[in-house]
Protein backbone atom coordinates (compact mmCIF):
# COMPACT_ATOMS: atom_id res chain seq x y z
CA UNK A 1 0.00 0.00 0.00
CA UNK A 2 1.44 3.47 -0.98
CA UNK A 3 2.29 5.84 1.72
CA UNK A 4 -0.40 8.12 0.88
CA UNK A 5 -2.96 5.83 0.57
CA UNK A 6 -1.88 4.41 4.44
CA UNK A 7 -2.18 8.16 5.46
CA UNK A 8 -5.50 8.41 4.38
CA UNK A 9 -6.76 5.20 5.93
CA UNK A 10 -5.07 5.94 9.59
CA UNK A 11 -6.87 9.41 8.90
CA UNK A 12 -10.21 8.01 8.68
CA UNK A 13 -9.90 5.19 11.28
CA UNK A 14 -8.66 7.77 13.59
CA UNK A 15 -11.23 10.27 12.46
CA UNK A 16 -14.54 7.26 12.39
CA UNK A 17 -13.26 6.49 16.12
CA UNK A 18 -13.07 10.16 17.39
CA UNK A 19 -16.41 10.64 15.68
CA UNK A 20 -18.11 7.65 17.37
CA UNK A 21 -16.93 8.43 20.76
CA UNK A 22 -17.78 12.11 20.69
CA UNK A 23 -20.86 11.45 18.49
CA UNK A 24 -21.71 8.62 21.15
CA UNK A 25 -21.15 11.24 24.44
CA UNK A 26 -23.22 14.11 22.57
CA UNK A 27 -26.43 11.39 21.83
CA UNK A 28 -26.36 10.65 25.37
CA UNK A 29 -25.58 13.98 27.31
CA UNK A 30 -28.69 14.96 25.45
CA UNK A 31 -30.67 12.23 26.26
CA UNK A 32 -30.23 12.27 29.79
CA UNK A 33 -30.98 16.29 29.57
CA UNK A 34 -34.15 15.69 27.82
CA UNK A 35 -35.28 12.72 30.65
CA UNK A 36 -34.42 15.30 33.40
CA UNK A 37 -36.34 17.97 31.58
CA UNK A 38 -39.31 15.11 31.08
CA UNK A 39 -38.99 14.74 34.72
CA UNK A 40 -39.30 17.74 36.12
CA UNK A 41 -42.00 18.90 33.23
CA UNK A 42 -44.15 16.09 34.55
CA UNK A 43 -43.16 16.51 38.69
CA UNK A 44 -44.82 20.25 37.96
CA UNK A 45 -47.93 18.42 36.27
CA UNK A 46 -48.39 16.20 39.14
CA UNK A 47 -48.68 18.98 41.33
CA UNK A 48 -50.91 20.58 39.40
CA UNK A 49 -53.20 17.87 39.21
CA UNK A 50 -53.03 17.72 42.41
CA UNK A 51 -53.75 20.94 43.53
CA UNK A 52 -56.97 20.58 40.34
CA UNK A 53 -58.17 17.67 42.36
CA UNK A 54 -57.76 17.51 45.66
CA UNK A 55 -57.84 21.49 46.74
CA UNK A 56 -61.39 22.08 44.96
CA UNK A 57 -62.96 22.75 48.48
CA UNK A 58 -60.29 25.09 49.68
CA UNK A 59 -59.74 27.44 46.29
CA UNK A 60 -62.16 29.66 45.36
CA UNK A 61 -64.25 29.66 41.87
CA UNK A 62 -61.73 31.61 40.44
CA UNK A 63 -58.91 30.53 41.74
CA UNK A 64 -59.61 26.72 40.73
CA UNK A 65 -60.89 28.04 37.65
CA UNK A 66 -57.53 29.40 36.99
CA UNK A 67 -55.95 26.36 38.16
CA UNK A 68 -58.03 24.07 35.68
CA UNK A 69 -56.99 26.12 32.77
CA UNK A 70 -53.63 25.97 33.39
CA UNK A 71 -54.29 22.25 33.67
CA UNK A 72 -55.75 22.08 30.38
CA UNK A 73 -52.88 23.77 28.66
CA UNK A 74 -49.81 21.09 30.66
CA UNK A 75 -51.72 17.83 30.62
CA UNK A 76 -54.67 16.01 29.37
CA UNK A 77 -57.07 14.40 32.26
CA UNK A 78 -56.26 11.05 30.38
CA UNK A 79 -53.32 11.19 31.55
CA UNK A 80 -53.94 11.37 35.32
CA UNK A 81 -54.78 8.88 37.77
CA UNK A 82 -54.96 9.90 41.70
CA UNK A 83 -54.70 6.88 43.78
CA UNK A 84 -56.31 6.73 47.68
CA UNK A 85 -54.71 5.05 50.59
CA UNK A 86 -56.18 1.55 49.39
CA UNK A 87 -54.24 1.99 46.47
CA UNK A 88 -57.76 2.87 44.47
CA UNK A 89 -57.98 5.56 41.49
CA UNK A 90 -60.09 7.83 42.76
CA UNK A 91 -59.67 11.06 40.23
CA UNK A 92 -58.22 11.49 36.93
CA UNK A 93 -59.23 9.67 33.55
CA UNK A 94 -56.32 7.71 32.96
CA UNK A 95 -57.73 4.60 31.52
CA UNK A 96 -55.17 1.93 31.79
CA UNK A 97 -53.57 2.21 34.56
CA UNK A 98 -52.15 -1.07 34.36
CA UNK A 99 -48.50 -0.11 34.23
CA UNK A 100 -48.84 1.48 37.67
CA UNK A 101 -48.02 -1.18 40.07
CA UNK A 102 -48.15 -1.03 43.40
CA UNK A 103 -44.86 -1.19 44.33
CA UNK A 104 -44.20 1.92 42.50
CA UNK A 105 -46.93 3.42 44.59
CA UNK A 106 -45.59 2.55 47.85
CA UNK A 107 -42.29 4.34 46.76
CA UNK A 108 -44.04 6.90 45.69
CA UNK A 109 -45.61 7.47 49.60
CA UNK A 110 -41.95 6.05 50.99
CA UNK A 111 -39.89 8.83 48.64
CA UNK A 112 -42.43 11.41 48.22
CA UNK A 113 -41.80 11.45 44.58
CA UNK A 114 -40.85 8.90 42.19
CA UNK A 115 -40.44 8.32 38.25
CA UNK A 116 -40.24 5.49 35.65
CA UNK A 117 -40.90 5.01 31.86
CA UNK A 118 -42.03 2.42 29.81
CA UNK A 119 -41.83 1.98 26.00
CA UNK A 120 -44.57 4.67 25.33
CA UNK A 121 -44.64 6.65 28.66
CA UNK A 122 -42.79 8.41 30.97
CA UNK A 123 -44.21 8.11 34.15
CA UNK A 124 -44.63 10.19 37.65
CA UNK A 125 -45.44 10.20 41.08
CA UNK A 126 -45.62 12.62 44.00
CA UNK A 127 -47.55 12.12 47.50
CA UNK A 128 -50.06 14.46 48.22
CA UNK A 129 -50.96 15.01 51.50
CA UNK A 130 -54.73 16.81 51.98
CA UNK A 131 -57.13 17.14 54.80
CA UNK A 132 -59.61 14.01 53.25
CA UNK A 133 -56.65 11.49 53.43
CA UNK A 134 -53.12 10.58 51.41
CA UNK A 135 -53.13 10.39 48.17
CA UNK A 136 -50.49 9.44 45.18
CA UNK A 137 -50.96 11.56 41.94
CA UNK A 138 -49.81 9.97 38.64
CA UNK A 139 -49.03 11.92 35.56
CA UNK A 140 -47.58 10.91 32.14
CA UNK A 141 -46.32 12.23 29.42
CA UNK A 142 -46.20 10.25 26.03
CA UNK A 143 -42.63 9.39 24.30
CA UNK A 144 -43.69 10.18 20.70
CA UNK A 145 -42.42 13.78 21.07
CA UNK A 146 -39.22 12.93 22.63
CA UNK A 147 -38.06 9.90 20.45
CA UNK A 148 -38.75 11.94 17.62
CA UNK A 149 -36.25 14.84 18.90
CA UNK A 150 -33.97 11.75 19.94
CA UNK A 151 -34.05 10.11 16.26
CA UNK A 152 -33.80 13.40 15.17
CA UNK A 153 -30.71 13.83 16.93
CA UNK A 154 -29.57 10.60 15.46
CA UNK A 155 -29.89 11.45 12.00
CA UNK A 156 -27.98 14.83 12.67
CA UNK A 157 -25.13 12.84 14.05
CA UNK A 158 -25.55 9.90 11.64
CA UNK A 159 -25.14 12.33 8.58
CA UNK A 160 -22.46 14.56 10.30
CA UNK A 161 -20.75 11.66 10.97
CA UNK A 162 -20.74 10.03 7.49
CA UNK A 163 -19.99 13.75 5.87
CA UNK A 164 -16.91 14.08 7.92
CA UNK A 165 -15.82 10.39 6.93
CA UNK A 166 -15.98 11.71 3.02
CA UNK A 167 -14.35 14.85 4.04
CA UNK A 168 -11.64 13.37 6.04
CA UNK A 169 -10.88 11.09 3.26
CA UNK A 170 -10.50 13.35 0.44
CA UNK A 171 -9.26 15.92 2.84
CA UNK A 172 -7.05 13.76 4.03
CA UNK A 173 -5.58 12.38 0.41
CA UNK A 174 -4.95 15.64 -0.40
CA UNK A 175 -2.97 16.36 2.82
CA UNK A 176 -1.07 13.12 1.41
CA UNK A 177 -0.75 14.67 -1.65
CA UNK A 178 1.25 17.12 -0.48
CA UNK A 179 3.32 15.29 1.80
CA UNK A 180 4.18 12.73 -0.61
CA UNK A 181 4.97 15.60 -3.80
CA UNK A 182 8.56 15.88 -2.18
CA UNK A 183 9.16 12.28 -2.01
CA UNK A 184 7.90 11.72 -5.77
CA UNK A 185 10.44 14.60 -6.62
CA UNK A 186 13.29 13.10 -5.36
CA UNK A 187 12.19 9.72 -7.04
CA UNK A 188 11.75 11.05 -10.20
CA UNK A 189 15.36 12.64 -10.39
CA UNK A 190 16.87 9.77 -9.00
CA UNK A 191 14.95 8.19 -11.94
CA UNK A 192 16.73 10.30 -14.11
CA UNK A 193 20.30 9.99 -12.44
CA UNK A 194 22.94 7.65 -14.75
CA UNK A 195 26.57 6.77 -14.79
CA UNK A 196 26.97 10.68 -16.11
CA UNK A 197 24.95 12.87 -13.93
CA UNK A 198 24.54 10.28 -10.55
CA UNK A 199 26.53 12.68 -8.33
CA UNK A 200 24.08 15.54 -9.41
CA UNK A 201 22.97 16.67 -5.89
CA UNK A 202 19.37 16.72 -5.63
CA UNK A 203 17.06 19.33 -5.45
CA UNK A 204 13.98 20.63 -3.61
CA UNK A 205 12.67 23.68 -3.68
CA UNK A 206 9.57 23.59 -0.85
CA UNK A 207 10.00 20.21 1.57
CA UNK A 208 10.13 20.00 5.21
CA UNK A 209 12.40 19.32 7.94
CA UNK A 210 12.60 14.89 7.62
CA UNK A 211 12.58 15.32 3.92
CA UNK A 212 15.69 17.43 4.02
CA UNK A 213 17.22 15.72 6.28
CA UNK A 214 16.97 12.85 4.29
CA UNK A 215 18.41 14.86 1.02
CA UNK A 216 20.57 16.21 2.65
CA UNK A 217 21.57 12.57 3.66
CA UNK A 218 21.40 11.08 0.34
CA UNK A 219 23.48 13.95 -1.03
CA UNK A 220 26.24 13.43 0.93
CA UNK A 221 26.33 9.52 0.66
CA UNK A 222 26.32 10.31 -3.28
CA UNK A 223 28.75 12.66 -2.45
CA UNK A 224 31.05 10.39 -0.78
CA UNK A 225 30.73 7.61 -3.50
CA UNK A 226 31.02 9.97 -6.17
CA UNK A 227 34.40 11.11 -4.16
CA UNK A 228 35.21 7.35 -4.41
CA UNK A 229 34.71 6.40 -8.09
CA UNK A 230 36.56 9.79 -8.66
CA UNK A 231 39.79 8.20 -7.19
CA UNK A 232 38.96 4.86 -8.77
CA UNK A 233 38.78 6.82 -12.05
CA UNK A 234 41.78 8.71 -10.99
CA UNK A 235 43.51 5.34 -10.15
CA UNK A 236 43.24 3.75 -13.91
CA UNK A 237 44.28 7.02 -15.22
CA UNK A 238 47.29 7.13 -13.04
CA UNK A 239 48.04 3.38 -13.60
CA UNK A 240 48.39 3.71 -17.22
CA UNK A 241 49.83 6.94 -17.01
CA UNK A 242 52.46 5.95 -13.84
CA UNK A 243 53.28 2.56 -15.44
CA UNK A 244 53.91 3.49 -18.94
CA UNK A 245 57.11 5.34 -18.15
CA UNK A 246 59.12 2.56 -16.39
CA UNK A 247 57.82 -0.43 -18.12
CA UNK A 248 58.95 1.64 -21.53
CA UNK A 249 62.62 2.61 -19.98
CA UNK A 250 62.72 -1.27 -18.67
CA UNK A 251 62.39 -2.50 -22.22
CA UNK A 252 63.87 -0.02 -23.66
CA UNK A 253 67.60 -0.38 -21.96
CA UNK A 254 66.69 -4.44 -22.31
CA UNK A 255 66.35 -4.29 -26.01
CA UNK A 256 69.91 -2.18 -25.96
CA UNK A 257 71.56 -4.52 -23.74
CA UNK A 258 70.91 -7.21 -25.74
CA UNK A 259 71.92 -6.11 -29.11
CA UNK A 260 75.96 -6.56 -28.28
CA UNK A 261 78.28 -7.61 -25.64
CA UNK A 262 78.81 -5.40 -22.64
CA UNK A 263 81.83 -5.02 -19.87
CA UNK A 264 81.03 -6.33 -16.56
CA UNK A 265 81.15 -3.05 -15.59
CA UNK A 266 78.51 -2.09 -17.98
CA UNK A 267 76.01 -4.81 -16.85
CA UNK A 268 76.29 -4.20 -13.27
CA UNK A 269 75.43 -0.45 -14.68
CA UNK A 270 72.31 -1.82 -16.82
CA UNK A 271 71.35 -3.78 -13.76
CA UNK A 272 71.27 -1.11 -11.24
CA UNK A 273 69.58 0.83 -13.74
CA UNK A 274 67.22 -1.73 -14.10
CA UNK A 275 66.50 -1.92 -10.14
CA UNK A 276 65.93 1.72 -10.36
CA UNK A 277 63.59 1.72 -12.80
CA UNK A 278 61.87 -1.76 -11.21
CA UNK A 279 61.31 0.55 -7.59
CA UNK A 280 60.13 3.50 -9.22
CA UNK A 281 57.79 0.78 -10.56
CA UNK A 282 56.77 -0.73 -6.90
CA UNK A 283 56.48 2.82 -5.25
CA UNK A 284 54.14 3.76 -8.05
CA UNK A 285 52.46 0.69 -7.53
CA UNK A 286 52.20 1.24 -3.91
CA UNK A 287 50.81 4.58 -4.40
CA UNK A 288 48.03 3.23 -6.93
CA UNK A 289 46.60 0.83 -4.64
CA UNK A 290 46.99 3.48 -1.78
CA UNK A 291 44.76 5.72 -3.46
CA UNK A 292 42.45 3.28 -5.03
CA UNK A 293 41.82 1.64 -1.94
CA UNK A 294 43.22 -1.76 -2.06
CA UNK A 295 45.16 -1.68 1.34
CA UNK A 296 42.83 0.58 3.18
CA UNK A 297 39.46 0.19 2.15
CA UNK A 298 39.71 4.23 2.73
CA UNK A 299 38.93 3.50 6.28
CA UNK A 300 38.33 6.61 8.53
CA UNK A 301 39.61 6.81 11.83
CA UNK A 302 40.59 9.23 14.96
CA UNK A 303 44.10 10.19 14.18
CA UNK A 304 46.48 13.02 15.25
CA UNK A 305 47.67 15.18 12.33
CA UNK A 306 50.66 16.57 14.10
CA UNK A 307 51.79 12.45 14.88
CA UNK A 308 51.26 12.29 10.36
CA UNK A 309 53.23 15.63 9.97
CA UNK A 310 56.34 15.18 12.58
CA UNK A 311 56.90 11.51 10.84
CA UNK A 312 57.05 12.82 7.17
CA UNK A 313 59.13 15.63 8.11
CA UNK A 314 61.58 12.65 9.75
CA UNK A 315 61.45 10.86 6.29
CA UNK A 316 62.02 14.40 4.40
CA UNK A 317 64.87 15.34 6.76
CA UNK A 318 66.16 11.69 6.29
CA UNK A 319 65.50 10.71 2.36
CA UNK A 320 65.84 14.15 1.07
CA UNK A 321 68.40 16.00 3.67
CA UNK A 322 65.54 18.88 3.53
CA UNK A 323 65.10 21.76 5.66
CA UNK A 324 62.36 21.95 7.68
CA UNK A 325 61.04 24.80 9.82
CA UNK A 326 57.74 23.78 11.84
CA UNK A 327 56.32 26.13 14.25
CA UNK A 328 52.91 24.73 15.71
CA UNK A 329 50.88 27.05 17.21
CA UNK A 330 47.59 25.47 18.44
CA UNK A 331 46.28 26.16 21.83
CA UNK A 332 43.80 23.66 22.05
CA UNK A 333 45.29 20.03 20.84
CA UNK A 334 42.06 18.57 20.07
CA UNK A 335 41.75 20.46 16.82
CA UNK A 336 44.85 18.19 16.24
CA UNK A 337 42.75 15.67 16.78
CA UNK A 338 40.82 14.47 13.39
CA UNK A 339 38.95 11.53 11.74
CA UNK A 340 40.88 10.27 8.01
CA UNK A 341 42.85 7.48 6.89
CA UNK A 342 46.16 8.22 8.31
CA UNK A 343 47.94 6.51 5.32
CA UNK A 344 46.20 8.54 2.65
CA UNK A 345 46.94 11.81 4.52
CA UNK A 346 50.27 10.88 5.04
CA UNK A 347 50.64 10.52 0.59
CA UNK A 348 48.61 13.70 0.25
CA UNK A 349 50.52 15.41 2.81
CA UNK A 350 53.51 14.30 1.64
CA UNK A 351 53.24 15.54 -1.74
CA UNK A 352 52.85 19.06 -0.93
CA UNK A 353 55.79 18.95 1.50
CA UNK A 354 57.69 16.83 -1.59
CA UNK A 355 57.05 19.99 -3.96
CA UNK A 356 57.96 22.53 -1.44
CA UNK A 357 61.46 20.64 -1.24
CA UNK A 358 61.56 19.96 -4.88
CA UNK A 359 60.96 23.62 -6.51
CA UNK A 360 62.45 25.74 -4.09
CA UNK A 361 66.03 23.79 -4.59
CA UNK A 362 65.72 22.49 -1.56
CA UNK A 363 65.36 25.95 0.74
CA UNK A 364 64.05 26.07 3.68
CA UNK A 365 60.16 25.29 3.76
CA UNK A 366 58.06 26.30 6.62
CA UNK A 367 55.31 24.34 8.22
CA UNK A 368 53.04 26.06 10.42
CA UNK A 369 50.00 24.18 12.38
CA UNK A 370 47.47 27.00 13.75
CA UNK A 371 44.04 27.26 14.79
CA UNK A 372 41.18 29.35 13.15
CA UNK A 373 37.78 29.51 14.04
CA UNK A 374 38.05 26.71 16.31
CA UNK A 375 39.81 24.36 12.96
CA UNK A 376 42.91 23.32 11.92
CA UNK A 377 44.71 24.84 9.65
CA UNK A 378 48.13 23.45 8.09
CA UNK A 379 50.21 26.01 5.98
CA UNK A 380 53.25 25.19 3.75
CA UNK A 381 55.21 27.86 3.00
CA UNK A 382 58.72 27.58 0.39
CA UNK A 383 60.87 30.22 -1.68
CA UNK A 384 61.10 28.05 -4.91
CA UNK A 385 60.02 29.15 -8.26
CA UNK A 386 56.49 29.50 -7.43
CA UNK A 387 53.33 28.87 -9.99
CA UNK A 388 52.75 31.08 -12.81
CA UNK A 389 49.00 33.06 -12.60
CA UNK A 390 48.09 31.34 -15.90
CA UNK A 391 48.77 27.53 -14.80
CA UNK A 392 47.41 28.39 -10.49
CA UNK A 393 43.72 26.98 -11.69
CA UNK A 394 44.73 23.88 -13.62
CA UNK A 395 47.26 22.37 -10.81
CA UNK A 396 45.32 20.40 -9.78
CA UNK A 397 44.48 18.21 -13.25
CA UNK A 398 46.15 15.15 -13.90
CA UNK A 399 49.27 15.03 -15.39
CA UNK A 400 49.62 18.87 -15.58
CA UNK A 401 52.70 20.77 -15.54
CA UNK A 402 53.75 24.27 -15.20
CA UNK A 403 55.41 26.32 -17.59
CA UNK A 404 57.96 26.79 -15.31
CA UNK A 405 58.76 23.01 -14.16
CA UNK A 406 60.76 21.80 -17.35
CA UNK A 407 63.95 21.69 -15.53
CA UNK A 408 63.02 19.51 -12.69
CA UNK A 409 61.21 15.92 -12.38
CA UNK A 410 57.82 14.96 -12.04
CA UNK A 411 54.71 13.57 -13.66
CA UNK A 412 52.27 16.24 -12.71
CA UNK A 413 50.26 13.76 -10.31
CA UNK A 414 51.37 14.94 -7.25
CA UNK A 415 49.14 17.67 -6.29
CA UNK A 416 46.00 15.81 -8.35
CA UNK A 417 46.33 12.51 -6.08
CA UNK A 418 46.73 15.48 -2.98
CA UNK A 419 43.54 17.04 -4.14
CA UNK A 420 41.83 13.91 -4.46
CA UNK A 421 42.58 13.00 -1.17
CA UNK A 422 41.83 16.27 0.66
CA UNK A 423 38.47 16.12 -0.75
CA UNK A 424 37.62 12.75 0.59
CA UNK A 425 38.73 14.17 3.87
CA UNK A 426 37.11 17.43 3.38
CA UNK A 427 40.10 19.34 3.50
CA UNK A 428 39.59 22.50 2.10
CA UNK A 429 43.05 23.22 -0.06
CA UNK A 430 44.20 26.51 -1.30
CA UNK A 431 47.35 27.52 -3.37
CA UNK A 432 48.51 31.57 -3.53
CA UNK A 433 51.43 31.72 -5.31
CA UNK A 434 54.63 34.14 -6.85
CA UNK A 435 57.43 34.15 -8.24
CA UNK A 436 58.85 34.31 -4.57
CA UNK A 437 57.42 30.96 -3.86
CA UNK A 438 54.22 29.02 -2.93
CA UNK A 439 51.96 28.70 0.05
CA UNK A 440 49.97 25.55 0.22
CA UNK A 441 47.26 26.10 2.71
CA UNK A 442 44.80 22.91 4.00
CA UNK A 443 41.91 23.80 6.00
CA UNK A 444 40.38 21.16 8.30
Amino acid sequence: MKLKHRLSLYSVTIFTIVMLLFSAVIYFSYYTQMEKKEKESLESKSLLAAIYYLEKDELSFMEHTNIQNQLYKAISRRNIAVFDSANQQSNGDMMSVIDISIDFLEQVRQSKNAFFDTESYFYNGIFYHDNQGDFVVVTREPKEDFKAQMFSLFKILLIAFLLGIVFIFFFSQYLSYIAYQPIIHIIKQIKERDTRNFNQPLQLSKTYAEVNDLVETYNHFVKRIADTFHVQKNFIDYVSHELRTPITALLGTLEVTKNKSRTEKEYRDVIEQLQQYTTDLQETLDKMMLLSGAKTNFEFNALRIDEVVWQLIENMVLYHQAHLDVDIQVQDTNVLTVKGNDKLLELAIGNILENAIKYSDNQTVRVVLQQEKGCLLISVMDKGIGIPQNDLANVRQNFYRAANTKGFQGKGVGLSIANVIFTLHGVEMKITSTDKGTTVCLYF
